[in-house]
């Protein structure tokens, strides 16, 4: 496992150079940053760094929130963007921006955080009202869930013309859409250290109830504070960035499979896997339009994830099926 870990570590720093390398300025490069003239620092500082900065804390806070919301469903094929968590993110943006569009940046981050933690709570108490008897059935429902309060959103922005909006804050890209946005990313830092200290508990959360009571684990408390986290990251993460797919679905399968499912000794190896899986997309988003046309575009790194995420997905299935 040390080895594992070090070579994910390894991995990373040599993707972190690779990230902060590239840019439309092609004169700034992997040749060149570590000059440190002063226009290069200006630019790591001001562009790069924050955006590398961002995609690490997102991809990192995305994948433990993907993990805490498996262990309260007890279902390793759900995610907060199969539960309506991101999806009820996205109608709190909307509406904040058409009833209260002079409220600051902080303001869509509270409406947001809002719609994510009751479509959250929602979603938990239909599990406990409904007994299933194939896991299967849990993502599936939880995406009819999130499709439902897509469709509000919809009909929500066509009745308002505002269809365009939601189109742009529905785009998964690292580009700086405001002014300022970067900063919101912070809010990830406490839900991420809360999520390490609690770490053993949402692993006895996902033993069930009856199992959390007997060993002295207030299990509602702990339902509701991993919901908290959950909602926490979704928002800020959504107002900076937009929805990334799959990584919330994937990244906690894949650590599981080689790490297991001790929250509190794979969550460091967990944010290493996120942060490399999306800088990964991040730079491919960069780069594969320069290649081909010779232009500097990027695209959007949620088209990007949303390709190789549902190859990775389709193969863990796969697997599983194998494996049985």
């Amino acid at each position: 496992m040390k080895f594992k870990r070090l070579l994910s570590i390894l991995v990373l720093v040599i993707l972190i150079i690779l990230s902060l390398s590239i840019d439309a300025r092609r004169d700034v490069n992997l040749f060149t940053i570590f000059s440190f003239t002063q226009e290069v620092v200006e630019i790591l500082l001001i562009s790069r760094i924050p955006r590398t900065l961002t995609i690490i804390l997102t991809a990192s806070a995305l994948s433990v929130a993907g993990l805490i919301v498996q262990s309260i469903a007890r279902n390793k094929f759900v995610s907060p963007g199969i539960i309506g968590t991101t999806q009820a993110a996205t109608l709190g943006i909307l509406v904040t921006y058409l009833f209260f569009p002079s409220l600051p940046l902080f303001a869509q981050f509270i409406f947001s955080f809002i719609f994510s933690m009751a479509s959250s709570l929602i979603f938990i108490h239909l599990l406990s009202k409904i007994k299933l008897k194939n896991d299967i059935y849990i993502p599936l429902i939880g995406m009819m869930f999130g499709s439902l309060i897509s469709s509000f959103s919809i009909i929500f922005a066509q009745t308002t013309g505002t269809l365009q909006l939601l189109s742009f804050i529905g785009l998964g890209s690292f580009t700086n859409k405001t002014i300022g946005t970067f900063e919101m990313i912070l809010m990830v830092v406490p839900a991420l250290v809360i999520s390490m200290v609690y770490a053993d508990r949402f692993n006895i959360v996902s033993l069930g109830k009856d199992f959390s009571n007997n060993l002295g684990v207030n299990y509602q408390w702990i339902v509701t504070l991993g919901l908290v986290i959950v909602s926490l990251i979704t928002s800020s993460t959504f107002i900076v960035v937009g929805p990334l797919p799959f990584l919330g679905l994937i990244i906690p399968n894949i650590v599981s499979i080689y790490y297991g499912d001790y929250l509190k000794k794979s969550i460091f190896d967990l944010m290493i896997l996120g942060s490399i899986f999306v800088l990964i997309c991040d730079i491919l988003a960069r780069t594969v339009l320069f290649v081909i046309t010779g232009q500097n575009y990027e695209l959007a790194v949620g088209f990007i994830m949303g390709i190789v995420g549902s190859v990775i997905f389709l193969y863990l299935l796969l697997r599983k099926t194998k494996h049985a």
